[in-house]
């Protein structure tokens, strides 16, 4: 089962951290209203999830339409298509954003980008290596 009690149970929890995290804001125990922002942020989200949890329990033909969308072959290859065009686009756009900031004379910007690239590069080295000799 894809909604088990540990994933509810990480729902509630964000739920609550959200609320403390609101709560305190509006008792203004925290200094930033962001913080209000997030804690309720966080509860919008753990709702949704607890809702979406509670759905796939009752529900018969929801469960079966995620549970084909978890475990479908061809969701998977578009998911994992998906996040090879987001890297190729992320590195290319921060690539000229290297360039961009370099002619506008950013020298902080431009090395945020620059180090975010090699960050990712040597990731994806890491990982090809891993998986070549996994697969």
């Amino acid at each position: 089962m894809y909604y088990n009690n540990r994933r509810l149970a990480l729902s509630v929890f964000w739920i609550i951290l959200g609320a403390v995290l609101f709560i305190l804001s509006v008792m203004e125990k925290l200094d930033s209203s962001m913080y209000a922002g997030m804690g309720g942020a966080l509860m919008g989200v753990g709702t949704l999830r607890v809702i979406r949890i509670f759905r796939y329990r009752k529900d018969a033909g929801y469960r079966e339409k995620i549970d084909t969308e978890i475990h479908d072959e061809r969701v998977r290859y578009i998911h994992m298509k998906s996040w090879a065009w987001t890297g190729y686009i992320v590195v290319i756009a921060e690539a000229a954003g290297v360039v961009a900031a370099t002619v506008l004379g950013q020298d902080l910007i431009r090395s945020v980008l620059a180090y975010s690239v090699c960050l990712i590069m040597v990731v994806y080295w890491i990982t090809y290596m891993v998986l070549s000799r996994k697969y």
